[in-house]
């Protein structure tokens, strides 16, 4: 296809997911909305997910698959967007599912009303055994009007409501607004969606939602939603944490920095009832951290659940 006919680009990063990315993919290639372009990043698969893929890209001229060493999803993403030649870009995840016509309605609405991007809700299924499978929600109440808002308009409702969710699946993004402002997923870390989507809302001057759950999130045994809590999530948090308040710092808007402000602590109180099941040392090291730093942000339950929750049950 020539490229200046290609309206979306879908960006796939693809790591050791045989068993479902046929189905991710072929989602993607039965949408409503034909002009566009499947853009597929094998983030160093060892299964088959390689030979997948390429079986699908003989049958359909629209896709691409690339090949890199294995660097995660940030680095795979970010190729993706560097290779991306549509209007309108979309991140798929290789292991779930997206109704028919989510491109070609979020394309509408984006052009229609010139937005920065637009955003929809999810819901989660289970596949398979899966222990202790997190209570997640990702929709959204009728707080959220069908009208234009800025980023930080939509950003405070959800957080007021806890209706937020960090999933870059759940948005549709107008290319050049991500390029405008140099936005791009932060490698070496997981929980880099969370970073990536409140940058989003940060810098948006028009956005809008849909009222559908177009995405059908996967539950799975061995995924990132599924394993126990660990020091490489409190890195990635921390992280998060870390580039957010950077962001803060360069903003004198009353707003920006109260709905931060709001976000973090919404945040930070989670990862601390979450990071009770790390070694002791770990713990009481978050602790200071957190009091020194971020005092204002974290009540003090969440402190004693952190220092004291695994002894009581001990």
């Amino acid at each position: 296809m020539e490229n200046k006919k290609i309206k979306v680009s879908v960006v796939i990063p693809v790591y050791n997911t045989e068993k479902y990315v046929r189905e991710a993919v072929e989602s993607i290639m039965n949408q409503t909305l034909r002009e566009l372009e499947i853009i597929i990043i094998n983030d160093g698969s060892t299964d088959n997910s390689l030979q997948v893929v390429e079986e699908l890209a003989a049958a359909d001229s629209r896709i691409q698959v690339y090949s890199q060493t294995n660097q995660g999803g940030s680095v795979a993403r970010n190729a993706g967007i560097a290779r991306a030649y549509g209007k309108y870009i979309y991140f798929m995840d290789s292991d779930d599912l997206l109704e028919k016509e989510t491109i070609d309605l979020c394309y509408r609405k984006c052009e229609e009303e010139q937005l920065d991007f637009v955003f929809f809700d999810a819901e989660t299924f289970i596949d398979g055994n899966v222990e202790n499978a997190p209570a997640l929600s990702y929709k959204h109440t009728g707080k959220l009007e069908d009208k234009v808002y800025t980023g930080i308009e939509a950003f405070k409702i959800q957080l007021d409501n806890n209706e937020f969710t960090p999933s870059p699946c759940l948005n549709f993004i107008r290319c050049g607004f991500l390029k405008e402002h140099q936005i791009l997923f932060y490698p070496g870390i997981i929980h880099e969606d969370q970073l990536f989507t409140v940058t989003l809302y940060l810098h948006a001057k028009r956005t809008g939602r849909i009222h559908h759950s177009f995405f059908h999130r996967r539950l799975r045994e061995n995924s990132i939603m599924t394993c126990d809590f660990s020091l490489q999530n409190l890195k990635g948090y921390l992280t998060v944490t870390r580039e957010i308040v950077k962001f803060k710092q360069q903003t004198s808007e009353y707003e920006i920095k109260n709905t931060i402000n709001l976000y973090l602590s919404q945040m930070l109180n989670a990862v601390i009832w979450q990071a009770h099941v790390l070694p002791y040392p770990y713990r009481l090291r978050l602790a200071w951290w957190c009091l020194f730093r971020y005092k204002k942000l974290i009540s003090i339950r969440s402190i004693g659940v952190l220092l004291f929750k695994s002894i009581i049950h001990k």
